[in-house]
């Protein structure tokens, strides 16, 4: 039998750490007014719009009382806002990025994806995407097999 730590899951387990904490201190270096954590916020909200807390929860693989944490601190740093609107007969909070928020998102979008290339430019781009969605196919197949959620 192979051993744990010679494993795939063990593996990346230690890869997600690692660029996990690259971020991390890319973020702490470039002294952001956001975290990392509400940068993927903004980011899942410029990339759709219409999504509401819940679906916003199992986008980030967060709980939705974690998410609503960091949907508070944007609020209150200005760079989104959650306004009531109906969806059919119920009430739901739509959330928007504000003019502010575009400006950070967009700041820090710019500054990661040249840190990103230049992090990654020995590796060839096509098989960084082959990488990705291999990944994300794994996720899906361990998700629905083990049905795992994120409350």
């Amino acid at each position: 039998m192979e051993h744990y730590i010679k494993s795939l899951p063990y593996e990346l387990e230690l890869t997600s750490r690692v660029f996990h904490e690259a971020a991390r201190c890319f973020f702490e270096q470039h002294d952001y007014p956001i975290s990392q954590d509400e940068f993927i916020i903004l980011d899942c909200l410029y990339m759709y719009p219409d999504i509401i807390q819940i679906e916003l929860a199992k986008l980030i693989l967060k709980g939705r009382a974690h998410t609503g944490k960091f949907l508070r601190t944007l609020e209150n740093k200005k760079l989104i806002e959650r306004t009531p609107a109906k969806s059919g007969s119920k009430i739901i909070m739509k959330i928007s990025i504000t003019p502010k928020g575009h400006n950070v998102y967009k700041t820090v979008s710019e500054s990661l994806d040249k840190h990103v290339r230049e992090s990654v430019s020995k590796f060839e781009a096509e098989k960084i995407k082959e990488i990705i969605t291999l990944l994300q196919s794994m996720r899906r197949a361990t998700v629905e097999k083990f049905n795992i959620k994120f409350d």
